[in-house]
């Protein structure tokens, strides 16, 4: 009896830093069945993921400051292939060997470090896009570090970030799109930023 008791008591403790995302009403829109070839529930956000890009078309989360102060992770973990998502229609590590493109997070690692769960969530390929190194490096970082700055300040963020691709876009390895574009929303109370790369 009491190992029926013990595990559901780990799998709470897993998760005591952080709450289960629920979107806003306006961000809700974007993860529905008419956008997303498979909607990906990931406790920590939410991902519309798009079978025909092979990709991320929307991740929402929130982001709070007692979790991004204390002890962060800092070791980086493996990319993994998500499990959820057909196998044909998944992505892996070895897909952007060489392509010329980052493993761009979509949902930066930095933003969940506070829990290995967390953590290791954002290293999920398909919370993974191609990103140019410079916009993934540099612009991209920027504005992501932006969103944690804010985070701290208001006590709490919701963030969407949308990406965008082309009628025809350009291709890696495995057949996996390249996006024009990224959008990230930043939004607290009485408060909203938006960016667009």
């Amino acid at each position: 009896m009491k190992k029926l008791i013990i595990l559901p008591l780990l799998a709470t403790l897993a998760f005591a830093d952080y709450t289960q995302y629920k979107p806003s009403e306006e961000f809700a829109n974007y993860f529905t069945t008419q956008n997303c070839s498979q909607v990906l529930d990931k406790f920590y956000y939410l991902n519309c993921y798009d079978y025909n890009y092979k990709g991320t078309k929307a991740v929402a989360y929130k982001v709070e400051a007692s979790n991004l102060k204390g002890k962060q992770i800092k070791k980086r973990p493996r990319f993994e292939d998500d499990t959820n998502i057909p196998k044909k229609y998944r992505t892996t590590w070895s897909d952007y060997k060489n392509s010329g493109y980052d493993r761009g997070h979509t949902l930066s690692n930095a933003s969940m470090r506070k829990t290995t769960q967390a953590q290791r969530s954002t290293f999920l390929m398909s919370n993974i896009t191609p990103q140019n190194p410079q916009i993934n490096q540099r612009v991209w970082n920027k504005i992501e570090k932006r969103e944690r700055q804010l985070a701290l300040k208001l006590g709490s963020l919701e963030v969407l970030n949308l990406i965008n691709y082309d009628n025809n876009p350009q291709r890696i390895k495995n057949n996996i799109a390249i996006p024009s574009s990224y959008v990230k929303i930043l939004k607290g109370n009485n408060f909203k930023e938006c960016y667009q790369v």
